[in-house]
């Protein structure tokens, strides 16, 4: 989630879609979760750390520099909480950062690609691999050495003369880390004022081959976010058609139908226990709670925030607060508060007192009460941080 590919950023514009990223760390004590299991079970964002057999380390508040970047993408924490994966974008392609959440210290910065754009990311469920898309690849980075394993190629679009290729934006991994699902937008022709798009596609991918095995139609033209229950069996896809569910049981994953009306749905967020997804809707600024028992829509929060940008969504780890970053810009951005139980904000967990003007994605870490802030600094202390 929080980014986009050049391509598309511009056809997201045509359906009012959201920003990309940047970074800063912060590590106020909200909340007093734990987390325990993978990010598949939890919902987290955090990936086991190998062995998993320490408890997870709680933030430091700081904010760390990162120089040269224009962007800086969510960030991964890994189950430890002991380190930062940043998708960072430069002037001569992008990269993925890794920073030391204790000491603030940048332990490496391993080019990605050539393209100005750091694509979507998560990790495998033991922490070991981070996939990440690019323009045209599905790339494998190793955790335990910082290095990139493979860059494997998307498979060819087929798409009329002079149309372009469709970006790869969403992306989970099933949680036996067999299988790498990749959506990609569909083939479009950049002819404005009156562009055309072709439906996109979800692409099958198998870890042991490193091979792309198989290919499933959509029934949209701009699949967004994609969460998988626990088991694996079941996934679901934003898109701006409404939220699509996929039955993940056979060889390859099978449209079951859309169970939201349609509407630019964006970042989703699953619930620990998979019963409940949190919809981010655009541009009109709500969260549709969908009851995936029932595969219906049980409540909508009204976050009323008038004009400004919801940048985020995040949940901790026991499930029972929803975070929504709001980018509110100077003197900086809040993070909201919301009880999951009743779906109402709890306005004394708010906060916004951190060190930057422009807040762009939340990660809340393993420990439940460690923030994650990406964002850039504009007037004071200039530059991209986390």
């Amino acid at each position: 989630m929080n980014s986009r590919p050049p391509v598309a950023r511009w056809a997201a514009s045509l359906l009012a879609a959201a920003l990309v990223a940047a970074g800063l760390l912060v590590g106020p004590g909200v909340g007093t979760a734990a987390a325990t299991g993978t990010a598949a079970a939890t919902g987290a964002t955090a990936a086991p750390s190998p062995g998993g057999a320490k408890p997870p380390v709680g933030g430091v508040e700081r904010l760390v520099p990162l120089p040269g970047i224009d962007w800086a993408q969510r960030a991964l924490i890994s189950g430890d909480g002991r380190r930062a994966y940043i998708g960072e974008e430069t002037q001569t392609g992008n990269r993925l950062g890794v920073v030391d959440t204790r000491s603030g210290a940048v332990l490496a910065e391993v080019p990605i690609g050539t393209e100005h754009w750091s694509g979507t990311k998560t990790f495998s469920p033991d922490g070991r691999l981070i996939y990440l898309t690019g323009a045209g690849t599905l790339n494998i980075f190793d955790t335990t050495n910082n290095t990139v394993r493979a860059s494997v190629p998307l498979p060819e679009q087929p798409r009329p003369d002079g149309w372009r290729v469709g970006s790869p934006y969403s992306l989970a991994v099933s949680p036996d880390g067999a299988t790498v699902y990749v959506g990609q937008g569909g083939p479009f022709l950049d002819a404005p004022p009156n562009p055309a798009f072709l439906p996109g596609r979800l692409l099958t991918f198998s870890t042991a081959s490193r091979t792309f095995t198989g290919e499933t139609p959509l029934p949209t033209l701009n699949p967004r976010d994609l969460v998988l229950r626990p088991g694996g069996a079941t996934g679901y896809l934003s898109s701006p058609e409404g939220l699509i569910r996929l039955d993940l049981t056979g060889a390859h994953p099978a449209v079951v139908g859309t169970i939201t009306s349609p509407g630019f749905i964006d970042d989703l967020v699953l619930a620990p226990n998979g019963a409940t997804v949190y919809a981010q809707t655009k541009p009109e600024g709500r969260i549709q709670v969908i009851d995936l028992t029932t595969d219906t829509l049980a409540t909508t929060i009204d976050l009323d925030t008038g004009f400004r940008q919801i940048a985020g969504l995040a949940m901790n780890p026991r499930g029972t607060r929803l975070y929504v970053l709001i980018q509110t810009d100077l003197p900086s951005p809040t993070v909201a508060a919301y009880s999951t139980a009743t779906n109402r904000p709890v306005p004394k967990e708010d906060f916004a007192e951190f060190d930057l003007e422009h807040g762009a994605a939340l990660t809340v870490g393993p420990d439940g009460h460690t923030f994650y802030v990406t964002g850039t600094n504009y007037n004071d202390n200039p530059g991209t941080f986390l």
